[in-house]
This record gives structure tokens, C-alpha cells and sequence, in this order.
């Protein structure tokens, strides 16, 4: 079924970016190399990989994106799920020199702003969480065939590691998590913020 919805997802992305897939005798090529089709100058055309996320972290991640093509959002991970789901596409040109540079940037962290309210009845001020963004530029040397999904993993050190694979992978990390999609102990709020984090822009 998951095999099924990655096709369906990737071949809507495809008339959005004009990439193409990789052919399906691909599955059993047995070798490292990307098999992809070849446009006329016999170039391999770039391919439209889905991105899926992983959340190794202790808390929610409400986005992210790869090269400015968002990734959507990312629940903590359990043990047998990453925590996001599959979002279209990152454009993945299997001939590119490795590794492949992948400017990564999500939410990291999140603080609370008061600030004045924007409303004209109820309180004057108001507590509003706000987003801390952090960047990476993350290499992408792990390629797998045949090549249907780009993986972001986010762990909990705060690197970032990424890899093409043949669709939706179990977690690196098998990490435990509370009936309500939590990491044991974690917090659920967030201290105000800094002078400094209120200058960062979205």
C-alpha cells in the first residue's frame, strides 16, 4: 500500500516539475548506480523524489524544508514510525556529483512571545509561541535504488543526515514515546523569549 502511494504521489508531482520517475525494472538492478531515463542529449533527466521526515528530537517540528521545497511537518518518532509523512518533491539529478549539498532548514526550537494582542476586546497582551528556525547544509552521499524518497533524519545532538531510498524506511533511532505522542519526560512548555530570539525572522 505504501508502495502504491508513493507511486500515485509521484507521478501527481511530476506534472507539477516536469521530472520523471525511475523506471520500475529498477527495483531488481542489484547495483549502486541510479538507473533513470535519459533525455535526448542522453543525459539523465532529474527525478522527482518524495521527502520524508524523521523526528529523533523531543519535540514537534511544525516544518522543514529541502533546497526551499517544503517537507511538512514531523511528530516525534516511535519506535516503528519517523513521524512525518510524504510530502512532493524534491528534484533529485542522479548524475550530480557526490556528495550532493541539501540546504536544510526546520524548526528547532520555539519560545514564547508576549506581545500585545491584536484584538480590540479580551486581554491587552497575549502569550504567542514563536518558531526559532535553524539552517544546515547537509551532504547527501546515500543513494539507494530504485530511487522513490528523499529521508531527512532529525536527531537529537541537532545534526541532520539524509538519504534517497526506495520509499518510507524504519526509524534509525528506536526511541520511546507516551500515548500522547510524546517523549517521556519532555516538556510541553517553552520559556519566554530572549531579546535576541525575538529579532529572528521567520
Amino acid at each position: 500500500m505504501k508502495r502504491q502511494l508513493l507511486i500515485v504521489c509521484v507521478s501527481a508531482c511530476l506534472g507539477a516539475t516536469g521530472c520523471v520517475a525511475s523506471p520500475p525494472d529498477t527495483a531488481n538492478s542489484g547495483n549502486s548506480q541510479v538507473s533513470t531515463a535519459k533525455d535526448a542529449s542522453g543525459l539523465p533527466q532529474a527525478q522527482a523524489l518524495l521527502i520524508q521526515g524523521y523526528n529523533y528530537t523531543d519535540m514537534f517540528i511544525d516544518s522543514f524544508t529541502v533546497n526551499g521545497a517544503g517537507g511538512g511537518n514531523i511528530f516525534v518518532s516511535s519506535p516503528t514510525a519517523g513521524g512525518g509523512g510524504s510530502v512532493c518533491c524534491y528534484s533529485f539529478n542522479p548524475s550530480a556529483r557526490r556528495p550532493i549539498p541539501l540546504k536544510i532548514r526546520w524548526a528547532a526550537a520555539y519560545c514564547m512571545e508576549h506581545k500585545a494582542s491584536p484584538y480590540s476586546f479580551g486581554p491587552r497582551f497575549v502569550d504567542e509561541r514563536k518558531t526559532l528556525w535553524k539552517e544546515a547544509v547537509v551532504p547527501l552521499s546515500e543513494v539507494s535504488t530504485p530511487a522513490m524518497a528523499l529521508e531527512v533524519h532529525f536527531y537529537p545532538d541537532g545534526h541532520v543526515e539524509a538519504a534517497v531510498t526506495p520509499g518510507y524506511s524504519p526509524p534509525r533511532l528506536k526511541l520511546p514515546i507516551t500515548a500522547d505522542e510524546q517523549r517521556p519526560g519532555a516538556s510541553s512548555s517553552f520559556p519566554p523569549c530572549s531579546h535576541d530570539q525575538l529579532q529572528q525572522g521567520h
